[in-house]
């Protein structure tokens, strides 16, 4: 996946709460100018109109706003909490935060395809969720 920097893989105990999840996400991604600062901010008023949609399975959450929310270039954040992350009005609490920015509204489908597929198989996302250290964890999402 060659929207997958390694400097952009992170690995985290805990959040407070899935506002303070969604900020540490995206700090990997606002650090190396993927983002602006307010992208984070964006995402949390996205969710906060809209309901928790950006969990899109059990343990899976895919933070994204839209281009003019402040993406600057194509780019994907891996954080992988080892405590659940719940959000109000969702029964399925979300470890695996897959942050994407995107700088139009085409240049990320084919990482998102790759991603969907990944996170399909079971079997993987248990292993992803478990992954002992960074790196093994950008080896799942790098392959």
């Amino acid at each position: 996946m060659e929207l997958l920097k390694k400097e952009n893989v992170q690995i985290c105990d805990a959040a407070a709460n899935w506002r303070e999840a969604i900020r540490i996400a995206v700090k990997p991604l606002e650090e190396h100018g993927y983002v602006e600062s307010r992208y984070k901010e964006e995402i949390i008023s996205n969710v906060e109109k809209m309901g928790p949609y950006i969990v899109i399975a059990e343990n899976i959450a895919l933070p994204h706003a839209r281009p003019e929310q402040g993406a600057l270039k194509t780019q994907i954040g891996v954080t992988l909490f080892r405590k659940n992350v719940v959000f109000e009005g969702k029964d399925m609490p979300a470890r695996l935060f897959v942050t994407l920015a995107a700088k139009d509204s085409n240049s990320h489908l084919d990482a998102l395809m790759e991603i969907s597929e990944l996170l399909s198989d079971e079997a993987t996302v248990e292993k992803i969720l478990n992954a002992p250290d960074k790196e093994e964890l950008y080896q799942y999402f790098a392959n």
